[in-house]
């Protein structure tokens, strides 16, 4: 009788404490995956998969590595806050394979950008890029809030078959005595398969700047107050692969109070490479300042030249269902600067109304009516 009483005791015992869940089973039902202090983020994202920032402070000078496992899920509450330091960043840095990482309603990532504005942009006091996303696998990031970016606010680069939805990028209050400055919204570099879709920019440098990508699509984005829809490619001289942009498309956008709507450059003192199949359509403007449609192949050093080369020709390109207003006093609707031999096969549906001065172009496509 007492040894069956015994075995009972026993296996009961053994049951209960066979219920209990792990150690990673517990870390992933509830508060021990989520980050309130900066000393937590190593622990958790190495033993989560469901992962929740709340509240954080994050120190200057540190980044914010989000270094996550395959699959994880991670979703930002209430405000994030980053520490000033006069450092390069990133602040923030999000990788991962087959990743969701979520704004929730009202959370905030906010850089302090006006604590380190000054007008000069990349110049000036040092001010650290905000945030750069290196995912892959069909990994999306939805919702976020980012506010008041020191300088560049989101990086894209190496990323993926990745998609970056309904984010809202606000730089507004840099507009301030022009003190906000190379504020880029979007910057997209060694990327693959991206999609950036239902979006807002407000700030004061390219709402996107494409450098070197293929396989793109940016849909319904909302920019204003910066340089509009861009492409800067040539910068890296090392060799024509890492100076190519080639299917990447624009659809349904809209451009606002800026000074160029669509732009895209060339830079003459870089390496070869190209620009292919690329085009923007259904694009609205209104409120443009200096030029509605800015293409150009003659940029070295940062600056335009007036100097065309065609060491990056740009083939393919499809500019159509462009329309809009132009209110600068200098304003031109079209300019485009190509260098003998530089451009050709473009698709074109250009009207805009407004412009102060006539339009000005140089070796465009024939079909190009300028």
């Amino acid at each position: 009788m007492f040894s069956l009483r015994l075995f009972s005791v026993i296996a009961t015992a053994f049951a209960a404490v066979s219920a209990l869940p792990t150690q990673n089973e517990t870390l992933s039902l509830g508060g021990s995956c989520t980050i309130k202090e900066f000393s937590q983020v190593s622990s958790v994202i190495s033993s989560c998969t469901n992962i929740v920032i709340s509240g954080l402070s994050v120190p200057g000078g540190k980044t914010l590595d989000l270094k996550l496992k395959k699959g994880t899920t991670l979703t930002f509450e209430g405000k994030t806050v980053f520490g000033v330091a006069h450092w390069d960043g990133p602040l923030l840095q999000i990788s991962g394979e087959k990743i969701t990482v979520k704004g929730a309603s009202g959370s905030v990532l906010d850089g302090q950008g006006a604590k380190y504005w000054d007008g000069k942009g990349d110049g000036g006091v040092k001010k650290p890029k905000f945030v750069r996303v290196k995912a892959s696998g069909g990994s999306v990031l939805t919702g976020l809030h980012v506010l008041n970016c020191p300088r560049q606010c989101v990086s894209v680069n190496s990323c993926d078959h990745v998609t970056l939805s309904n984010w809202n990028v606000d730089v507004s209050a840099g507009d301030k005595n022009k003190l906000g400055h190379n504020t880029d919204g979007f910057d997209i570099s060694s990327t693959s398969n991206l999609l950036i879709e239902n979006s807002v920019v407000k700030n004061q440098d390219d709402c996107v700047a494409v450098n070197k990508a293929q396989h793109v699509t940016i849909s319904k984005l909302q920019c204003s107050g910066g340089h509009g829809l861009s492409l800067s490619v040539g910068m890296s001289k090392t060799s024509a692969e890492a100076n190519v942009v080639k299917d990447v498309h624009f659809v349904d956008c809209t451009v606002t109070n800026s000074d160029n709507g669509i732009h895209i450059k060339t830079h003459s003192d870089g390496a070869h490479g190209t620009i292919d199949n690329v085009s923007y359509k259904n694009i609205h403007l209104s409120g443009i300042a200096k030029f509605g449609v800015n293409i150009q192949q003659d940029y070295e050093n940062g600056h335009s030249t007036g100097k065309p080369k065609n060491n990056i020709p740009i083939t393919g390109l499809s500019i159509t269902g462009v329309t809009g207003s132009m209110t600068g006093s200098n304003s031109k609707a079209v300019y485009i600067l190509c260098a003998s031999g530089g451009c050709s096969g473009w698709n074109w549906g250009v009207s805009i109304s407004g412009a102060k001065k006539a339009n000005s172009c140089t070796h465009q496509p024939s079909n190009v009516k300028c």
